[in-house]
């Protein structure tokens, strides 16, 4: 069937919004580069223009003066316990609802997806109460248990969807054959599941990644800043350097821009895996 003018059109349509769409995502990505490599005085004579020239200062200013190197180890240390932790109680409880008939299992289930509702600024006090206690604050551990506690019903509730559509026939081949429940999950369920698990972690990263208000509460002295919490204190000392300023905020929004890109195949297949058996 040929292609009317009319659907010509709608598709038309259809990219001129797109591309529109695209142009207000990357623009400001844009202009903050292209503010971040120009002088405070070119800034303030024309914001909008384009550079005249390559004045790279700025983030020379950043990765000495404000330990670049040590910022982003810092968040990766935070980032990369949370995942873990996530991990660890996200995979076992999921695979459980999923696949495990026990009593009470939907009651349980249903009770963990009703936490999402619930705003997480409401468990900053008590949180911070709970950490003093323990002598987590200013201690990547209390960022770790509070990101990687509270991303679990989000992870249960996408596992869980992805893990119902795996073939029962092969889970049960195995506990035929002796397997564990913990071989079943470990050699079959994770090994299925890793679009749904990158996913998972795609969403999570670049969440904890940006991130202020946690590592801000709970981590206080400035060699435990992430680098939000950096962007931030620049943006209060340095305010009228709006070039430094910028420059440290597309360091910030590059990391998980990057990821999203390169595992971005990820996304497409965990989103559509467990809709489909």
């Amino acid at each position: 069937m040929k292609t009317t003018i009319y659907e010509k059109m709608i598709r038309f349509c259809i990219f001129i919004v797109l591309l529109l769409i695209a142009l207000v995502v990357v623009y400001p990505l844009f202009y903050m580069f292209t503010s971040s490599i120009k002088t405070s005085l070119e800034f303030s004579q024309n914001p909008l223009a384009l550079p005249e020239t390559l004045y790279l200062d700025n983030f020379k200013a950043l990765y000495f003066r404000f330990s670049l190197v040590k910022l982003f180890s810092n968040t990766l240390i935070a980032v990369g316990g949370a995942l873990i932790l996530s991990f660890a109680l996200s995979v076992p409880a999921s695979f459980a609802f999923a696949k495990i008939r026990f009593k009470y299992r939907s009651t349980l289930y249903m009770a963990m997806i009703a936490t999402m509702t619930i705003p997480g600024i409401t468990f900053i006090i008590p949180n911070y109460l709970l950490m003093s206690k323990l002598g987590l604050i200013d201690n990547f551990l209390s960022v770790i248990i509070i990101w990687g506690v509270g991303s679990v019903a989000n992870n249960v509730f996408l596992l869980t969807s992805l893990m119902r559509g795996l073939p029962n026939e092969v889970l049960e081949a195995v506990k035929m054959d002796g397997g564990s429940y913990l071989q079943v999950m470990t050699k079959i369920v994770v090994p299925l599941s890793i679009p749904g698990l990158m996913t998972v972690s795609i969403f999570n990263t670049t969440g904890w990644w940006n991130d202020l208000l946690t590592p801000l509460v709970y981590l206080q002295s400035d060699q435990m800043k992430t680098m939000t919490v950096a962007v931030a204190t620049i943006l209060r000392t340095y305010s009228s350097d709006y070039p430094l300023l910028l420059a440290g905020l597309f360091m910030t929004s590059v990391p998980p821009i990057v990821i999203y890109i390169i595992l971005q195949g990820y996304i497409r297949k965990g989103l559509v895996i467990g809709a489909v058996k």
